[in-house]
């Protein structure tokens, strides 16, 4: 039994059971008992209160009674972590209680045992149930056991009366006492009988009425079968074995669980739940022949494996036809119509469950030596594996995985192998695997992996054991891995398994290319982990080789055997330009390297010694890797020296990896250093403001983690202070480190208050929320109940106690609590959402009175607000006021609540408040709706509504209290009538009428009908006397306006309505549903006309959003009427779609699509989806059925409509595969509309192809996945959909025969053709299967005759398309037999015929190459092919397109080609080049067709012979092309230059700089074309910023040879305002690159300088403004300082300009005036404190202190004035919100510092007083002061010292 267990547990069986069934089964009414657990918790509650009244029980009453207030709390809680945590404490109480208990009389005990087991009866979850064992199991210590367990049996005996159904409480009940209950199990254990009796009875009643509600029910019967079988064995034995007078009973809960194996209409869990029951039925036979008998017999009975055994068994069968013998009990064959599912579950269970001897043992009654696992199950598994699903992988793993658990037995009584080499089995199992590799199945990946590891590992083990020793499998599997492409993900999972039998050596000499395939794989985020997993194979594979050698073998020598295999490709990747690469080389590659190779840190320290970006990033790597892995901080000097550079590098990576090596450390309890907090208080403020995202993250990751080592540290300190321990912390004193550590801690959250000020941008606001949740996280006491982890430590309180004694920690004041509420009204929902969550997670549970008064009249203000993101703020506002207010404060801020009678719920008194607000602006908008859109538009109150009913948890709570159920009921029947009201009110403004009813004809208004009827509405409602706008093609303000609260009011209706069904139909208070069935069809409505009428795509997804929860809650409800109602909904909309019209649909209703998927969606995927299978067979009807003759191309057709619809459910993202089983059909479908004469049919056609494309090929990854192909292999693709093969060739070879037929002269299009081999270019070259007529091969022929397609986009797709379609075994020859076929000179030929074939040829060559996949020989017999077909390439072949594929052919294959014909090539491409003009026939036209291409492919071909040759005349034929080419030639080389010349090294780049700076002036001279001139610019900044880079000296010295013409053209050239801001840009980057520090450019340098300064003004465009911070980080150091040393004045103005770049723009959200005035504050005092000893700076700063010292003194006087008003609560909230005032104050503090100190400079040297200055510096300084705690008091804290003028960080 135990090994059984292990199975199931093993295989998933119990991960797959539905939680959520277990959750409804609570909905359904428990078992009858007296009382319930909470009645029972107060009556306990009451009786030692009154027994605690006496002096001898007092102190025992006392503990009793904390732990039935844990009890309560548990009782009464919702959140499962909160109910556990408070049985945890319940116990621990009870444990130092239980000394009483022994003192407490039968009638005083019985109470508290009552309570415990009334709270275990109605607990559903396990763990839960557990925790209340451990208190019952303590309750039964001592003289009490007889009392519990008769308690106990009274209980049980209350679940089952005998042959009464149960209810599904009480076998939930049973469940948890059978499994997990001592006492409870060995109740059930005595009492089987009747119970087995109430459970065959349940089962009647089910199969009796087959009702939706009844699946919960269905459900937990068959668990409770599954239990007792499991845990009763014993018990069960003879009911089914032996036969007595009860095993009828047993006999039909066997029949009722077959029935629901084979029943389609039970749920798919249920079923794979009966069929484990039935299995571990099958293991309690007394021998495991029998067993295997039963099983034999059923399989007999449902016909489910159609073996050979199970057919010659007919004797016993033929006795009783029509039923099986399962031992002793007859089981009649089930009424059924097969489904596959059978199969799949029975099979499942039996492989996951059963019993090794079983399955193995010799089968009775036959002739040969048969068992179950190879004769019965193998049978039925290679059925499932024809159509596999995720459970059919499942069960092939299990089969496999039984099999290899199973090999001693079946080799003892087979004698031979099962899996022999070339054997039938073998085959099948390795071409499944091969097929199904790449499936697309959710979870398959990994039982993919496991099977061909098993697979192996069977392999393996037989071969030693019949000792052979050829073993050719491995090598087949080898082979075939290394001719699959590298991006097939499916290609690793054999070759890791395969490793180990092979070795790491031989695997890598057979291939060669794997280093770089892992590269390639790290730069592909999805097949990181496989690269992973082959590279640690392949490490531990190799060290346990190497370390074979002798017996000792040093870590350094074997680190040296590492470097010369790993080294260079470690490195490279580490190093690599690619972050991708890098971050996941560091991730996934260096932990396994320093783990398995210790010593390699030092071969890779060595190899990270430059200080380049990439350099420094992987160095920093190697120092994290080496840490988590030693736990030591290297803390060498050149180590400490380094580091610095790091955390201040530009680059984010960089910073981020030394940040993590500082917060990082392998145990949590290791404190700080002073030097890690050091460096972490210089590094953190300035990574506040990265507007990277993930860098935000991992910014909070990482301080969470130095955190967590600070607050551990602390409190070990504080534990060995309360022991008397007086041992020191790395030589300090305790109270030393406690301080260091709470003042860090309270430095951050300074740090972090500061930055949350309205004056600072989203993301240093957003980065700061994120640092001070982690710091409210780790540094609080908070409890929250739905994390698992990171729950504060039980001593929490004794660290918080300590850091508050010292004056820090203080989290929740008034000033944190202020600045949290001003994130609250920002404009973006992540800094509101996540201020929220701080602020109801963390903070009080209310709020003082005062803010809680301001904070209801800011958020009336701002809900009111037309602004969105301010309305939206107002909803957050309002949401967090009910959460966060006590109850009495709430009560009086409500108008009108003090009038409500006591027991009035303030919860809805708040909602009724709002929906109060929503009738008045209802009412409003309803009279002037341009007014209302004005003053008090309706979304902000109905997104407070929505936020206010489904986000604040007490809510629902609230909904549940029978009290109050029926007050709910009204008022949630009043909002959905009040917001229908609204959406009828605002879609029929958008129409000018009310909206239609759904039975007549739905329109969406079109833009035109919109705009009248606004203009209608402003034209009522504005003033006469203001002037008409009718003129203006833009939206006016008032358009804007109405527009915005009818679209954002529409969506929040959905919104709200859909949340509605989702949180308040599950409810289920006592008193019923609180949403009754008409306010349910009135929401339904509402959403059709919406989705019917809707053109705005904002409005639809909102509204389809929350359509598609109401759908979900309605179809999974119990109550029929409401599941009719989107199966309604669906059926109108079919009907609408169907019928004839004369209006559009799908095109002016964007939401009428989603209507239907909304409604499928909502289904229960476990389920069969008869409603998605109904909506897509009409569907597919309808689109399909032929034209009226009377069509209108101007109104949608049903036809089309059907077509949109379709494709919306296919793009639709929540169908996940169940739309697979009609792909085939669609394609179909769309192969007929692409014929249709309208064109709106072939339009739709298309777009759904598209969206059926992503589905069967997957999206297009994004750019950092770096994958350069997308999709599956044609086997895969083909295999998981057959019958798509046949369509496909079908319509190609039609396309081919119509392309290539006899018909001369005639050109018939084929309308298909191109989406087709669009299709098959998309899919992944994967196929490795040897060449036969059946898979790929078949669409050679259509796709090489395609190759004549006078169309020349169809020959190129054509070409493409050929490349997936051949397997990498056959490459060589298609490839010579597409080259063989060229045509020699005198042949006939067709030009059309011989292109295509050179683009295929092309095509496939490159993919052979890139999969280096082609011998030697093979390459240079097609290169002989080419090499005799040269004549294409010359004159004698006039096409230039033929001439084009030929060269790019060529190219490929230059490297196995002659040294003659690449001479020969080379001269042919130099003399048409050097002749570019064409030869033109008499009455010719002068352009021919391909000529500028083949120019361009010719200069390139030269350009990459040059770089690869390296020799310098081949660098002279590209300069002289360059100078004396045409337009063509030249454009073609400086896009080479530009793009290429990197990676092909170009040597010679000073010669060809030359050339482009002397073409560069002549263009400049000649005025050439913009196109033209912006790429030798290019090519001459790439080119002369990588020569400076690579030898600036060797720059200066070509500098001094270029023209000063050309350097004063090009600044002549900045100063044409006719030309674009992009070619100005480049001239400008160009222009530093060419000047140098010497006297004799200076003139040329003040120009520059004057240029910089005048295009980097504000007004200029943001392209010239880059240009010039371009320009300037390329001009170098040198050239900054010599100009900021220089006495020019515009020079001088260089170093300033550098600064004035910064421009203050309002909507940019990376301003941030405050933080830079705070930066820049210091330098000005630096400037100060020059000032006195020159006299031209101090004159102008006298000026400055006259004309503003005044103004600074009353302005701060003003200030405290202002924020002293006792009665500006709400004024000042909204102020603390409002950027603008927070960079006034900042602007102002600044000056007051500066003011000061220019004074205090006045009194020192004594100088006379300055006029209007009537005040000192100290007077100054103190009124400042004041201000500044005056403003931090009301949240504005500023990051200025006012005594020193510092930054305060």
């Amino acid at each position: 039994m135990a090994e059984a267990s292990s199975c199931l547990l093993h295989a998933g069986v119990v991960a797959d059971v539905p939680r959520g069934f277990l959750r409804s089964a609570l909905a359904f009414p428990g078992p009858a008992r007296t009382m319930s657990a909470e009645q029972e918790l107060e009556s306990c509650l009451r009786h030692y209160k009154a027994l605690g009244q006496e002096e001898g029980a007092k102190s025992t009453c006392q503990a009793l009674l904390l732990v039935l207030e844990k009890l309560k709390q548990f009782a009464g809680g919702s959140v499962k972590r909160c109910r556990e945590k408070n049985l945890e404490e319940a116990f621990q109480q009870l444990v130092q209680a239980s000394k009483g208990l022994g003192e407490l009389s039968r009638e005083d005990f019985l109470p508290l045992l009552r309570c415990v087991l009334a709270c275990q009866m109605e607990t559903a979850s396990s763990s839960a149930f557990h925790r209340l064992e451990k208190i019952v199991a303590k309750l039964s210590e001592g003289n009490n056991r007889s009392l519990v367990t008769e308690q106990l049996n009274r209980c049980m005996a209350s679940l089952a009366e005998d042959e009464e159904p149960m209810p599904p409480g009480s076998l939930q009940t049973v469940c948890m006492f059978v499994e997990g209950g001592v006492l409870g199990r060995f109740y059930w254990r005595s009492n089987l009988v009747p119970l087995l009796r109430c459970i065959a009875a349940t089962f009647d009643v089910i199969s009796q009425d087959q009702v939706a509600g009844n699946e919960e029910w269905h459900y937990v019967t068959v668990k409770v079968c599954l239990q007792l079988f499991k845990w009763m064995p014993e018990e069960i034995l003879p009911l089914v074995w032996e036969g007595t007078e009860n095993s009828k009973t047993l006999q039909r809960i066997l029949s009722s669980l077959l029935q629901s194996i084979m029943g389609k209409e039970t749920c798919k869990d249920t079923r794979l739940l009966a069929a484990t029951a039935v299995s571990m039925l099958v293991n309690t036979a007394p021998e495991p022949q029998r067993g295997a008998m039963a099983v034999l017999g059923l399989y007999q009975l449902l016909d489910l494996s159609g073996c050979s055994i199970a057919q010659r068994q007919d004797a016993k069968a033929a006795s009783h036809p029509g039923e099986s013998c399962f031992g002793t009990l007859r089981v009649p064959r089930p009424p059924w119509s097969p489904d596959g599912l059978e199969r799949v579950v029975l099979t499942r269970g039996l492989l996951a469950c059963c019993k090794k001897e079983i399955l193995s043992c010799r089968l009775n009654d036959t002739t040969q030596e048969a068992c179950l696992l190879l004769d019965v199950l193998f049978p039925a598994v290679s059925v499932l594996m024809e159509e596999p699903d995720y459970y059919c992988f499942q069960v092939f793993s299990l089969w496999l995985r039984r099999v290899r658990e199973s090999l001693e037995e079946i080799w003892e009584r087979k004698r031979s192998r099962v899996l022999a080499d070339q054997s039938t089995p073998l085959e099948r199992l390795t071409q499944f695997l091969w097929n199904n590799a790449e499936s697309p199945v959710e979870r398959v990946s990994d039982f993919i992996h496991s099977s061909f590891q098993l697979l192996l590992e069977i392999y393996s083990l037989e071969c030693d054991r019949f000792e052979d020793l050829e073993r050719p499998l491995y090598g087949q599997f080898l082979q075939r891995v290394i001719l699959m492409p590298w991006q097939a993900r499916a290609r690793y999972f054999p070759l890791i398994s395969v490793l180990p039998y092979l070795g790491p050596e031989k695997v890598l000499d057979a291939y060669r290319d794997l280093p770089q395939h892992l590269l390639n794989c790290l730069s592909t985020n999805h097949l990181c982990p496989a690269a992973s997993d082959l590279y640690k194979t392949i490490l531990q594979l190799q060290r346990k080789v190497w370390a074979e050698r002798r017996e000792q073998v040093p870590e350094e020598e074997l680190a040296q055997d590492w470097g010369r295999c790993w080294l260079a490709v470690l490195s490279s990747a580490l190093t690599s330009p690619s972050p991708s690469l890098q971050s996941n080389a560091s991730t996934y590659l260096l932990g396994w390297t320093l783990r398995v190779f210790p010593a390699s840190y030092s071969l890779l320290d060595e190899s990270f010694k430059s200080r380049e970006p990439s350099t420094l990033r992987a160095w920093v790597a190697l120092l994290n890797a080496q840490r988590t892995i030693s736990g030591a901080f290297p803390s060498n000097a050149e180590t400490l020296q380094k580091l610095p550079s790091c955390l201040f590098s530009m680059e984010d990576n960089v910073r981020l990896a030394a940040l993590s090596l500082l917060c990082s450390a392998p145990r949590t309890n290791q404190a700080l250093s002073e030097m890690e907090a050091r460096l972490l208080k210089e590094a953190l403020p300035l990574s506040l403001n990265c507007d990277s995202s993930s860098f935000r993250q991992f910014l909070q990751t990482m301080v969470k983690k130095a955190l967590v080592r600070l607050r551990d540290s602390s409190l070990a300190l504080l534990r060995k202070q309360e022991s008397d321990k007086k041992e020191r912390c790395g030589g300090k004193d305790p109270e030393t480190a406690l301080g260091q550590a709470v003042d860090f801690v309270e430095w951050l959250l300074q740090l972090c208050i500061s930055s949350l000020t309205s004056g600072s941008n989203f993301q240093r606001r957003k980065t700061a929320l994120l640092l001070l949740a982690a710091i409210m996280e780790t540094c609080t006491d908070t409890w929250s109940p739905e994390r698992k982890k990171g729950q504060p430590p039980r001593n929490m309180a004794a660290l918080l106690s300590w850091a508050r004694s010292k004056g820090c920690w203080d989290f929740f004041s008034r000033s944190n609590t202020l600045a949290l509420l001003s994130c609250l009204q920002d404009s973006t929902n992540e800094i509101r959402d996540l201020a929220s969550e701080l602020l109801v997670r963390y903070f009080p549970p209310a709020f003082p009175e005062s803010i809680a008064v301001a904070l209801f009249e800011r958020a009336q203000e701002a809900m009111c607000s037309p602004r969105v993101p301010e309305a939206e703020a107002g909803a957050v506002l309002m949401k967090t006021i009910l959460q966060k207010t006590d109850n009495l404060v709430l009560k009086r801020m409500l108008p009108g609540a003090k009038e409500d009678p006591p027991g009035t719920c303030l919860y809805q008194a708040f909602l009724n408040h709002l929906l109060g607000e929503l009738r008045t602006h209802f009412t409003r908008a309803g009279h002037d709706l341009l007014l209302a859109a004005h003053t008090s538009p309706i979304h902000g109150v109905i997104s407070a509504l929505r936020q206010c009913l489904l986000e604040v948890p007490e809510v629902a709570t609230s909904m549940l209290k029978p009290e109050q159920a029926e007050s709910w009921r009204l008022f949630l029947s009043s909002l959905v009538n009040a917001v229908r009201d609204v959406s009828n009110l605002l879609l029929g403004v958008l129409q000018s009428k009310r909206p239609s009813s759904l039975d007549q004809q739905a329109a969406a208004p079109s833009f035109a009908d919109m705009g009248n009827a606004i203009s209608f509405l402003i034209h009522v409602g504005k003033d006469p006397g203001l002037p008409n706008e009718d003129d203006s093609v833009l939206l006016s303000e008032e358009h804007s306006l109405i527009l915005t609260c009818c679209w954002v009011s529409v969506k929040e209706i959905g919104l709200l309505l859909g949340g509605l069904a989702e949180k308040i139909l599950p409810l289920a208070p006592p008193a019923g549903c609180l949403l009754p069935l008409q306010v349910v069809k009135m929401a339904a409505e509402a959403f059709q006309e919406i989705l019917l009428t809707c053109r705005h795509w904002g409005a639809v997804e909102g509204c389809s959003l929350g359509f598609t929860k109401f759908s979900a809650a309605l179809l999974s409800h119990p109550d029929p009427e409401l599941q009719d109602i989107p199966k309604t909904a669906l059926e109108q909309g079919l009907a609408l779609l169907s019928s004839p019209r004369n209006c559009s649909i799908t095109r002016r209703a964007a939401g009428f699509p989603m209507l239907f998927l909304c409604i499928v969606v909502g289904e229960d995927p476990s389920k069969t989806r008869p409603l998605l299978a109904n909506c897509v067979q009409r569907l597919l009807a309808l689109a399909g059925e032929p034209l009226p003759v009377d069509w209108d191309q101007t109104v949608d057709l049903p036809q089309v409509s059907a077509l949109h619809v379709l494709q919306t459910l296919v793009r639709g993202s929540g169908l996940g595969t169940a739309l697979n089983q009609y792909v085939t059909p669609m394609v179909v479908l769309f192969l007929e509309a692409l014929r249709s004469p309208s064109w709106a049919m072939r339009n739709a056609a298309i777009q759904l192809f598209g969206a059926l494309t992503v589905r069967l090929l997957g999206r297009t990854r994004s750019w950092d996945d770096g994958c350069d192909q997308d999709g599956v292999s044609p086997e895969a693709l083909f295999t998981r959909y057959p019958q798509l093969r046949s369509i496909l060739l079908k319509e190609l070879a039609v396309a081919a025969e119509e392309s290539t037929g006899p018909q001369r002269g005639r050109f018939r299009l084929c309308p298909s053709l191109y989406a087709i081999l669009t299709f098959l270019a998309k899919l992944q070259p994967g196929g490795t299967d040897t060449w036969n007529s059946d898979t790929n091969a078949c669409f050679l022929e259509p796709l090489v005759r395609l190759s004549g397609n006078p169309i020349h986009a169809v020959r190129v797709m054509a070409a493409k398309a050929l490349v997936p379609l051949v397997p990498a075994t056959e490459y060589g020859g298609v490839l010579f037999r597409l080259a063989s076929g060229l045509p020699l000179p005198g042949d006939a030929l067709c030009h059309n015929a011989l292109h295509g074939r050179l683009l295929q040829i092309h095509a496939v060559l490159a993919q052979a190459l890139n999969a280096n996949c082609l011998p030697p020989d093979v390459l240079f017999s097609i290169a002989g092919q080419l090499e005799d077909r040269l004549w294409l390439l010359t004159p004698t072949q006039p096409c230039p397109l033929v001439r084009t594929a030929y060269l790019q052919a060529v190219s490929l294959l230059i490297g196995s080609c002659s040294r003659d014909f690449k001479q020969r090539v080379r001269e042919v491409v130099s003399s048409e080049l050097a002749n570019s003009e064409p030869l033109v026939k008499p009455g010719a036209s002068q352009v021919q067709i391909g000529s500028a291409t083949f120019c361009q492919h010719a200069a390139c071909f030269l350009c990459h012979e040059a770089a690869r040759s390296g020799a310098p005349e081949r660098i002279g034929e590209v300069c002289l092309l360059l100078q004396r080419g045409n337009v063509d030639v030249q454009v073609a080389i400086l896009t080479w230059v530009t793009e290429k010349e990197e990676e092909n090294c170009l040597n010679s780049s000073q010669e060809l700089q030359m050339v482009l700076l002397e073409k560069l002036g002549q263009k400049l001279k000649e005025g050439a074309n913009n196109v033209l001139l912006k790429l030798y610019l290019e090519a001459c900044v790439h080119l002369c910023s990588k020569l400076r880079f690579r030898s600036p000296a060797s720059s200066h010295e070509l500098r001094g040879a270029v023209l000063a013409e050309t350097k004063r053209d090009l600044l002549s050239m900045v100063g044409n305002d006719d030309l674009s801001p992009e070619l100005l840009g480049h001239a400008l980057c160009l222009t530093p690159l060419l000047l140098t520090p010497s006297h004799e450019d200076y003139p040329l340098l003040e120009q520059w300088c004057a240029v910089i300064d005048q295009c980097s003004n504000p007004l200029s465009s943001e392209v010239l403004r880059m240009a010039v911070a371009k320009s300037l980080r390329m001009s170098g150091a040198d050239v900054l300082w010599r100009a900021q040393e220089s006495s020019r004045s515009p020079l001088r103005a260089l170093a300033l300009r550098v600064v004035s770049l910064y421009k203050e723009d309002e909507p940019n959200v990376y301003a941030e005036p405050v933080i830079f005035s705070q930066t820049l504050l210091p330098f000005l005092l630096q400037l100060l404190g020059r000032a006195s000893t020159s006299l031209k700076l101090w004159v102008p700063m006298q000026d400055w202190l006259k004309a503003t010292g005044p103004g600074v003194f009353s302005s701060l006087h003003h200030c405290r004035l202002w924020w002293s008003q006792a009665d500006s609560a709400s004024l000042h909230l909204k102020a603390v919100g409002c950027p603008k005032v927070h960079v006034a104050i900042a602007a102002l503090l600044v000056k007051a510092v500066l003011v000061a100190s220019m004074l205090e400079l006045l009194e020192k040297t004594s100088q006379p007083n300055v006029e209007g200055i009537d005040f000192t510096a100290q007077k100054l300084r103190c009124v400042a002061l004041s201000t500044q705690k005056l403003l931090t008091q009301h949240g504005m804290t500023f990051a200025i010292n006012l005594e020193t003028g510092q930054d305060s960080f």
